[in-house]
Formats: C-alpha cells, structure tokens, sequence
C-alpha cells in the first residue's frame, strides 16, 4: 500500500544559513526583474530595431513588474537616440482651414514664437506709426491733390467748351447742369421761351451736346477714384513694407537655415503688406487699437506660431507613457471658442497628442485602456500603417461633419509598447488582421523561474532593491528565506519561484511595517510570517464562515468512520484575491439499468461541460473493466451533496470513480480521507489545479474537529511538485497527524479508501477472489443477468 509523504515533500523549506550575507544591506540590489532575460532580449531588440512594424506588445499577467522594465529598456536605448524636432503648426494664407505644420531642429520652436509673439505685439504700433508721419501724410495729400486736380482739369475743359456754346456749367442741388447764357446773364426759362425758334433749336442742340459731354466725363470719375485708390494702396503697401521690415529681418535673419521658415515668413510679409490699412482705426485708442489686433478675433492671430512640440529641454529621444489613451490624448485635439454665439476654431487652439511628444522616440500604452477608448485603436494603426499623425475628432472618425480644421499631418516616426496580457494579445492576433503586421515583437514575461542558487541570490538582490528603493528597513536572511518559500507558494511549485512582484512587495511592505511596531532594526523571518498571516486573515472571512458551516453541522461532512458510496471531495473557491480549499461530500448509488452513469449536476444544468466530460469517462473506464463479456446492465447516480452553485472541472472525476466501484463492491471508503485528481479512460490519474488549497481546506476541517493522526488527503503523484503547503500542515504532517498520499492510479486510491487490494486481471483475463474489482465484476454480472430475466419472462419484454 502507498505510504504517505514525508514532510520534505509537502514543503520545501530554505535555509537561511545557505545565504551568504546577514541582511540585505550588504547586496547590490538587481538590475532588471527577476528571470526575465528572454522578455528583456526581446525589448531590446524592439526598440533598437527601426524598420516599419517592429512594435512591441509586453506581454504577461498583472503585478509582474512590466511597465517597469518596459521604461528600463525603453529610456536606455532612448538616451542613446537623438532629440527629435520641435513641431509648429502656422497659418496657411489663402486656406486657413488646412493650417501648415512645420518641422524645426530641437529647441528653436520656442525661440521662433517668441520671435512672432514679439513681432505680433509691435507690429500694430510700427504700422500705425508709419502711418501717422509727416512724409506718409504729405504724400497721401499729394495724391489727393492730383486726383482733386485732374477733376479739377477736366470740369475745367467742360466747362470751356459750354461757355463757347453758349452755355454754363451749374452746380444745383440736384447735380451738375448746363443753362443757356445771354450776354453774359443766365436766361431763365420764360426768357429762353421768348427767343427765335431758330436760336432756341441752336441752344437745345448745344444742351444736348454737353449733357452727353458730362456724361461721358461722368462715366470716367470711377475709373479716377480706383486709380486714386490704388496709388494710396501702392503707397501704403510700400510704407508697410519699409516699417515692418526690420522686425522681419531679425526673424529671417535668425531662421536663415530653414527653407520652410523663410518662405512661410515671405508670406507673412506680404500679407501683412496687403493688409496694412486694416491694422489701424483712428477711431480707437492705443491700447484698445493692440486689444483688437492682437486678441483672440484680431488679424494679427494669424501671425502668430502655435508650438505644438517643444524639445528645449529633451536629451536623448523622448519616452511618454500615456495611461489614460482616449482618441484625443493619443492623436491631439482642435479646441474651439465662442464667437459671436458659435464655435470657431484656429490654428493656435491645436493641442499635441501624446503620438506627438512620442515622436522620433517610444510610446508606452497599456493595451486594455487603449481599446477601451472609442475609435483610439483604429487611429493608432492608421498612424502607424501610413506613417504619420492626423488630428481629428471622434465626431469625424465616426463619419460625423463637424466643420473642423484639417491640419496638415506629422510624419511619425515613433516605437509603440504595448503592454497587456497574454490573453488579449492572443485574441488581437487571431481576430484583428492588421496587429501581427504592425506588432511584429512580443515580449513574453515568464511567470515563475526555477528555484535554484542563481535565482536565489538574484532573488536576495531583487528584496535589496525594492527594500533601497521604497526606504524599507533590511530584511534579515532568515525573512529572505521565508520570502523565498512564500515565492514557492506563489507560484504552486516547490521548484519555481513567483515572478509576481507586486505579490511579494506587498508581504515586504507589511513586514516592514511588523518589524517597525516591535521596534527591530531588521525585518525578521517572524515578521514575514506575520505579514503572510495577517494577509490571510483578512481575506479568510468567508473561508471561516465555511469552516463554522462544518463544525455547526450546517454542511454534511463525515472525517471518521466508513461508507458505501461516499467520498469527501476537494474543490478551491476563489473570491478576489483570496483563494480556498472547500470540501464536499459526494455520494453515490447504484441499480439495475442501461448502462448509465447519471451525472445529476448537469441534468440540473449546474454540471459544467468539463466535469461532464469527466462523468462520461466513468462511463468509458467501466465499459473497458467490466463490460468486455457482457453488457453493463446499471444505472449510476453521482452528486455534490449540498451544492447548489455551477461545478465545473474534472479534478473530482477520480473522486467519483471511486465512490462508483465502492457503491458497486459494496466496499466502504473511510472517511477520514479527501480525494482529489483528475482520471483517465485507463484508470491513470492526472493533475489538477490548486492542489495546496485544497489539502488546506480539509486539513482545517479535520482540525477544528481533532486530528485523530489517521486523517489525510489523496491527490495524483504529479501535483506532489505543487506542494507548498502552510506551515501549520507541514508541521502537522512532520508530526504524523495528518498525512498526504500521492497516487498515480486509481487502483492505488481504493486500495487506500478500503483498505482491500484492488486486483488484478490474471491470465484468462479475471479479477482475483477478494479484491475490490472482483466484487464490482460480480455485482454487474448479478445486474446483467437479473436484467436477462426481468426480459425473458412472458408479457415483460420491453
């Protein structure tokens, strides 16, 4: 018979004399995480490699230390980069709606608006003044002057004309007009009526002749007026030219080297030499005049520079991490202002996204905020698929008019980190097409590294360095050591170490806070352990209420005594952090029937289809056992007493099987064991999930009831290498009252619930006389053959 395990291996315990210092003090803390080496190659070459789609997605379960190693990596190979271009967006004159992006070497974008923020607030006053001098005012009269002279002239000449043809040239009221004269002597009309009809015929003739005269020269005083006009525009575009072109050649001057700069500034110019008259109102005072021209609605605006992306003060290439990654915080924004009861917008209301600051550097996402955020996804891979950054609007992407601006999009040259879990890297690659083309690296975190002296010294040096970091007190080796097995319980192995971070700093964090109360110098192997129990504490709530549902006889569980067809199980239940082993009680019975092993969970849709596969396996290994010579004529039945929530898994499958033989042996299982593992069509039994918690929880069953030294839990000999069991049950194991058995077929469980030997098949293929399959061979003959009968006799046949 299988003897239970000593108590080396339900635990593993380090010693602390096996660590070569006294306290973490004198450790060099860890650079890096621990056991991440190949998560760290793969970053490494991500970001060093610049060719298109070699992005990365970080790939792991929470609280590994991922975002921490992703900024180590990342901010190395950026320290090595150079510092990208500042970015401005300007007006474009003659589209105002599509403002232009310019492109200028690292820390000259701040210098270049504050050139145009000083250009802007003289310029109404330069112009104005020039406007205002003697010379401008003189030369503005002198083309009044002219133009009042060639009236003058011409009116002139008419009016010559009408004096030879014996008229004159009047103003009236109603205009300009022509009157027949007589010696000298304006005729009034009752007078002209009384001259010769031939005479009158003459002067009607000459009326007619200069009325036309006036006309045509009527018809020409436009053409004076633009004329006039466009001699003082031509002289106010000159005087405008003249004052501001010594605040434009310092910019120029300064910004010489940039092509785009220098031309964008030539067009600043001739706009503000066209535009001239408009910066001055005689009717305003100074400061109202520079409130006007240079606010938010003045013209000036426009000549303004909206720094999009200052690098003053970057060395190296940028890193940003980016933790809330909306569409707008991603790719930039167009603000808007009211005006006049609607919203307008300008180029100088662009705000930079976080693909700008990233630009010529890395960005950092996490993967599930980012495709939590409507439309962020999809702009991401546009950017990255065409290679440039396009701000707009979540009312546009969704196909709405919004009757935005168009900037002119960035180019992007930046590495994108993702960082999420391997879950949703799995579904991006399998559901979205365009993910393994532009997330061409990923860097898989390992979950737990082996348990051997390298990953235990780094593993010291890991406790160094968070102790350094958050101004913890050392830790001595004796709570490294304990640390060290709580790693091993963390990860279900006692060969493999936890890589979860967060899980260990919290345990680190509450021993320091235990060893600060005690007033020590050190955290002590005695504080982690407090830390550890204090955790289990406060989370054991619901697991206490449990056990008192035990002790209370509120849940039916027998751990002493024998049973036919009865089996304590062993299940975990998990409610947030907090994990739990839980045993039932599983009965079963059986009857003359079709062969059917009734699996009452899922007839009553609580069953999950695993632990129904697993019911159905029964079925299977009693057909190749027992049903080679003739038909199983049974009918089983097999429940979780008291269950009334969903089961799911096969971990109780070996359970079941065994309380199916013992119902049919009639053999009863002592009830001082729990069973757990999962069983094959052979008889083989498999691992199963959480196998500490749950030779925990029948343990603290057994002992709120008295350990009687004969009680234990059965579980495959594969999960023997999970075993990292609490130090109370490793304590109770090394003193004999309470024991675990590992099995590695069903056999070795009933030989262990009975206490009879199994049996097996001898050379004609039969069970030998007294053992367990002997028995259940026998009882399902006796069905079959009570079945034959019940059909043979008269009027029963079905």
């Amino acid at each position: 018979m299988t003897d239970p395990l000593p108590a080396a291996r339900v635990r593993r315990r380090m010693d602390p004399e096996a660590l070569g210092f006294d306290s973490t003090a004198e450790l060099e803390p860890l650079e890096g995480l621990l056991g991440q080496e190949r998560a760290e190659r793969a970053m490494r070459f991500g970001a060093s490699m610049p060719r298109k789609g070699f992005n990365l997605y970080v790939l792991g379960p929470p609280g590994m230390g991922k975002h921490r190693l992703v900024r180590e990596v990342i901010e190395a190979q950026a320290e090595r980069g150079d510092v990208p271009s500042d970015w401005v967006y300007v007006h474009r004159f003659g589209d105002a709606d599509r403002p232009k992006a310019l492109a200028v070497p690292p820390g000259r974008g701040r210098a270049l608006e504050e050139a145009m923020e000083a250009l802007v607030e003289d310029l109404a006053d330069v112009v104005r003044a020039a406007f205002e001098t003697e010379e401008f005012q003189n030369r503005r009269r002198v083309i009044e002057q002219r133009i009042e002279a060639q009236h003058e002239e011409a009116f002139g000449e008419l009016a010559d004309r009408a004096d030879e043809r014996g008229l004159r040239l009047l103003r009236t009221p109603g205009g300009l007009a022509f009157a027949p004269v007589k010696d000298g002597e304006v005729l009034e009309p009752k007078t002209f009526g009384q001259l010769p009809e031939a005479e009158q015929t003459e002067v009607k003739d000459a009326l007619t002749e200069m009325e036309e005269a006036l006309r045509d020269l009527m018809r020409q005083a436009p053409r004076w007026q633009r004329e006039a006009r466009e001699a003082l525009r031509e002289l106010e575009r000159e005087l405008a030219s003249y004052a501001i072109r010594h605040q434009l050649e310092e910019v120029r001057e300064a910004f010489s080297d940039l092509d785009e700069v220098t031309a964008w500034l030539d067009e600043v110019e001739a706009d503000i030499v066209e535009h001239a008259p408009a910066l001055v109102h005689e009717d305003t005072g100074e400061e109202a005049v520079k409130k006007a021209l240079v606010g938010q609605n003045g013209p000036l605006r426009r000549y303004r520079v909206n720094l999009l992306v200052d690098r003053r003060e970057q060395e190296g290439a940028p890193v940003v991490f980016e933790d809330h990654p909306t569409l707008e915080r991603l790719v930039g924004r167009i603000e808007q202002r009211a005006q006049l009861g609607a919203l307008v917008s300008d180029f100088t209301l662009i705000k930079a996204g976080a693909l700008h600051r990233a630009n010529g550097g890395a960005l950092i996402l996490d993967a599930r905020r980012l495709l939590a955020q409507p439309s962020a996804w999809d702009s991401l891979k546009r950017a990255l698929r065409h290679g440039e950054i396009e701000i707009e609007s979540l009312g546009k992407t969704l196909g709405m008019s919004t009757g935005s601006l168009e900037p002119d999009p960035i180019p992007l040259s930046a590495k994108i980190v993702l960082v999420g879990d391997r879950q949703l890297y799995y579904a991006l690659s399998a559901l979205d097409p365009d993910f393994d083309q532009l997330f061409k690296v990923a860097a898989d975190f390992e979950d737990e590294v082996p348990w051997d002296a390298a990953h235990v010294e780094d593993f010291a040096r890991l406790v160094a360095g968070v102790a350094k970091g958050e101004e913890l007190m050392p830790f001595d080796r004796g709570a490294v050591a304990r640390l060290i097995e709580h790693a091993a319980r963390l990860a279900d192995h006692h060969e493999k170490l936890t890589t979860n971070l967060t899980r260990i700093c919290d345990v680190m964090r509450e021993a320091d806070w235990h060893a600060r109360e005690r007033g020590a110098e050190l955290a002590g192997a005695e504080d982690v352990r407090s830390a550890i129990e204090a955790q289990r504490q406060r989370e054991g709530r619901i697991r206490e209420r449990g056990l008192e549902s035990f002790s209370d006889g509120t849940v039916l569980l027998t751990t002493s005594g024998e049973v036919v067809g009865q089996i304590n199980g062993l299940s975990v239940m998990t409610l947030g952090h907090s994990r739990f082993g839980r045993p039932n009680r599983i009965t079963c019975r059986v009857r003359i029937g079709k062969g059917e092993v009734v699996d009452i969970e899922r007839e009553v849709q609580l069953g999950g289809p695993i632990h129904s596969k697993g019911v159905m396996i029964l079925s299977s290994f009693l057909g190749a056992h027992y049903g080679m010579e003739h038909p199983l004529s049974l009918s089983a039945s097999l429940v979780f007493e008291q269950s009334y929530g969903g089961v799911d898994g096969d971990s109780a499958s070996l359970a079941e099987l065994c309380a199916l033989i013992s119902a049919l042996a009639d053999a009863p299982i002592a009830q001082r064991f729990a069973i757990t593992g999962s069983v094959n069509q052979m008889g083989q039994v498999q691992a199963i999930g959480g196998a500490n918690e749950k030779v925990e929880g029948f343990f603290d069953v057994c002992r709120e009831r008295g350990l009687d030294g004969g009680q234990g839990v059965i579980l495959p000999a594969a999960n023997v290498q999970h075993l990292m069991l609490r130090e109370d049950v490793a304590a109770a194991v090394e003193e004999g009252s309470f024991s675990i058995y590992a099995v590695a077929h069903v056999d070795e469980a009933l030989e262990l619930l009975t206490g009879e030997p199994a049996g097996s098949r001898d050379e004609d293929g039969l069970y030998s006389r007294g053992t367990i399959h002997y028995r259940v061979a026998g009882r399902l003959r006796q069905f079959a053959e009570s079945a034959r009968a019940f059909l043979s006799r008269p009027g029963d046949g079905a």
